[in-house]
C-alpha cells in the first residue's frame, strides 16, 4: 500500500517534535543577544567586539545550510534533528567555563552552525509528512519555533543571569536543549516506504540545485527579505525614539507587537496559501512582499506628528509581512527541489537568508549616518524589496493535482 502522509494522524505530533527542537536551538542562538549586557560587562567588551559576536554567530548559522541539508537528505531528518539539537546544547556549555573573548567567539561560531541544523531537517519533516494542501501551514507552524525560542530566551535568561550569572543561564539553556534533543531523537519517526524509494536515485547536488533559475529567484527573495527583516528588528526602536520622538518603553512595546504579528503571519500566510490559493506559494509571496513594500514606504513617511494609531498600524502590518514570509519561502524551495533534495534546498535557502542578515543591516545604518535621516534608508529598503518581488516572475511552481 502506498504511504499517504496527508491521512496519517501522527504528522501533527511529529511536527510538534520538530518545532520543539527548533525552539531549543533558538533559545540558545537568540539567548546570546539577550545576555549580551551581562557578557559585555563581565568580559569588558567594546561595541565593536559586541558586534563581532553577532557576526560570528550568524556566520556560523549561514555556513550550516548546505552540509546540514546534505546530511538530512542522506541520513534522514530524525538523526539531524536529534543529534544536531543535542550537539547545539553541548556546545554552549563551553561558554560556562570560558573567560576568553577569543574562545567565546569560537564557541559562538560552532553554536551558530549547530543551531541551524534543525532548519533543513524541519523542512524535510514538512515536505515528507504533509501534502501540498497543508505544507504552507505546517512550515509556518514549525518556523514559529524561532520566534518562540527568542521570546523564551528574552523572558527567562536575563532574570536567571541576574539571580546567578550569564554563564549559569547559558548552561541551563544548554542542558534544556540537550534534553529536548534526546526526546526528539526518540519521539520522532520517519514516514514508512519513502526512504527506500528516494535512495534509488542520487540527489541533484547542492550547486546544481542552487544554479537553477527558479531556485536562484527564490533564494534572492529570501536574501533581500531576510535582510529587511533584520533591518526592521535592529532599527525599529531606534527609529521610533530618535526620529518619531517616542519613549523607549512605547517603542519597545511596538516592536513586541510587530514580532507577535510576524509570528501569527508565518502561520496565517501559510494557511492562506494552502486554502485560498490551493497550495500555490508564488502569489502568496507576491502578496506578502507587496504589503511589505507599501508599509516600508509608510515607515519612511512617518513624522513626530503622525497619529500614534497610524504608526502602530504600520509597525504591525510591516511585522506581519516582513517577518511572516519565511515559511512560504522554505515551502516553495522544498517543493521546487522535490522530496529527495528538500533538505539541501531549505538549507541553501536558509543560508542565503543569513547572508542578507550579515550584509544589509550595517548598510541601512550607514545610509542613516550619511544622510542624517532614516527616510532614505527605508526608501532604499523598499526598493530592494521591489527587486525581490520582480524576481518571482522566474519561478514556475509545480502543477497541483
Amino acid at each position: 500500500m502506498t504511504f499517504n502522509p496527508g491521512t496519517n494522524r501522527q504528522r501533527w505530533f511529529l511536527l510538534g517534535v520538530a518545532t520543539a527542537a527548533q525552539i531549543g536551538a533558538s533559545i540558545i542562538r537568540l539567548g546570546i543577544p539577550a545576555l549580551m549586557p551581562f557578557i559585555r560587562q563581565d568580559l569588558g567588551l567594546d561595541r565593536i567586539q559586541v558586534g563581532l559576536t553577532s557576526t560570528v554567530l550568524n556566520t556560523g548559522a549561514a555556513a550550516a545550510g548546505i552540509p546540514a541539508g546534505r546530511a538530512v537528505d542522506r541520513f534522514g531528518e530524525r538523526r539531524v534533528i536529534g543529534y544536531g539539537t543535542i550537539a547545539c546544547g553541548a556546545a554552549i556549555l563551553g561558554a560556562g567555563v570560558t573567560s576568553s573573548f577569543a574562545l567565546l567567539l569560537l564557541i559562538l561560531i560552532v553554536t551558530g552552525f549547530l543551531s541551524t541544523t534543525s532548519v533543513p531537517a524541519g523542512g524535510k519533516v514538512v515536505v515528507r509528512w504533509f501534502g501540498s494542501h497543508e505544507r504552507g501551514t505546517a512550515m509556518g507552524i514549525r518556523l514559529t519555533g524561532v520566534s518562540l525560542g527568542g521570546a523564551i530566551a528574552a523572558a527567562a535568561l536575563p532574570p536567571l543571569a541576574l539571580a546567578t550569572s550569564w554563564r549559569s543561564a547559558l548552561c541551563l539553556a544548554g542542558a534544556a536543549t540537550i534534553v529536548i534533543g534526546i526526546v526528539s531523537l526518540y519521539a520522532y519517526r520517519e514516514p514508512p516506504d519513502t526512504r527506500t524509494v528516494e535512495e534509488r536515485r542520487p540527489g541533484v547536488g547542492a550547486w546544481a540545485l542552487a544554479a537553477r533559475g527558479d531556485m536562484r529567484a527564490v533564494n534572492a527573495y529570501t536574501l533581500l527579505f531576510g535582510a529587511g527583516q533584520w533591518c526592521y528588528l535592529t532599527y525599529l526602536t531606534l527609529y521610533l525614539t530618535e526620529a518619531i520622538d517616542m519613549s523607549v518603553v512605547v517603542a519597545g512595546s511596538l516592536l513586541a507587537v510587530g514580532q507577535l504579528c510576524g509570528t501569527f503571519g508565518r502561520i496565517g500566510w501559510g494557511v492562506m496559501s494552502d486554502r485560498l490559493m490551493h497550495g500555490r506559494r508564488r502569489p502568496a509571496l507576491a502578496l506578502v512582499g507587496t504589503l511589505a513594500v507599501i508599509m516600508t514606504l509608510g515607515m519612511a513617511m512617518l513624522t513626530p506628528h503622525t497619529p500614534f494609531f497610524v504608526v502602530a498600524v504600520i509597525v504591525a502590518l510591516l511585522g506581519l509581512s516582513i517577518q511572516g514570509w519565511n515559511g512560504l519561502a522554505h515551502t516553495i524551495a522544498s517543493e521546487l527541489a522535490g522530496t529527495r533534495d528538500a533538505g539541501v534546498a531549505v538549507g541553501i535557502n536558509n543560508s542565503v537568508g543569513f547572508l542578507g542578515v550579515i550584509a544589509l543591516p550595517p548598510l541601512f545604518g550607514a545610509v542613516v549616518d550619511w544622510t542624517d535621516s532614516y527616510r532614505a534608508a527605508w526608501v532604499l529598503l523598499a526598493g530592494l524589496l521591489v527587486l525581490a518581488l520582480a524576481l518571482l516572475i522566474f519561478v514556475r511552481e509545480p502543477r497541483r493535482g
